[in-house]
């Protein structure tokens, strides 16, 4: 009777578990959305703590100097009343220019620069308009042979090498011009291998004449 009595309680007991189990299944738990439609204020601010800088040190710059006084009473400006001790420069020209003659006449003709020797197998011509640079054009022969067809000259100095053969060397200047001022002028220039000068002259010719130079290679 007594092992009956404690069967029945133990089911008993093993029943009333695994139905409190079932019915505990069965419970939910439910979260509850928060209001889309809550109102609450957007607005807010953030302290932060001052920064200590420069600004706030109260510094005052300071310079040395020493304050003017009476400057106001101190004359000013320029006295145009007033002598000069400078002296009055007095300006002469005394160039005389024979460019921009009206009667080039006396220049209608072949002018000669001269005879000069040398054993130099090379000489370095040098030739510039030395009056008004009005746009002076040669044309520049050695032997007939047309060493440079059209020379412009210029203020400085145009330079060509000419290479000399044994015994006379003639060397024409022939004018194709006379510029913007009649006639046609220049500087000439001559020197050696050794850079020495051995000639230098001036022509002035009218359009169609020539300056002659005549070398002797020795």
């Amino acid at each position: 009777m007594k092992i009956i009595t404690l069967s029945t309680f133990f089911f008993l007991c093993i029943s009333t578990t695994l139905f409190a189990q079932t019915n505990d299944s069965n419970k939910s738990i439910s979260i509850k959305a928060i209001d889309s439609s809550a109102k609450f204020n957007k607005d807010f601010t953030i302290k932060l703590p001052p920064i200590k800088g420069l600004t706030n040190k109260n510094i005052r710059p300071s310079f040395n100097f020493k304050p003017l006084t009476d400057f106001s009473k101190k004359p000013s400006g320029v006295d145009i009343t007033a002598k000069s001790n400078l002296v009055d420069k007095e300006w002469e020209i005394k160039q005389k220019f024979k460019e921009g003659d009206k009667n080039t006449s006396r220049f209608a003709k072949d002018y000669s620069l001269g005879d000069i020797k040398t054993t130099s197998k090379t000489v370095v011509i040098k030739m510039r308009d030395h009056e008004y640079v009005d746009g002076d054009r040669v044309k520049l022969m050695l032997n007939n042979v047309v060493i440079h067809p059209n020379i412009t000259l210029r203020g400085d100095f145009f330079v060509i090498d000419i290479d000399l053969q044994e015994g006379f060397n003639t060397i024409n200047f022939i004018a194709l011009n006379e510029g913007l001022s009649s006639p046609n002028t220049a500087q000439l220039k001559v020197f050696d291998a050794d850079g020495n000068q051995i000639a230098s002259n001036k022509w002035l010719i009218t359009t169609g004449y020539k300056a002659s130079l005549i070398i002797l290679k020795e």
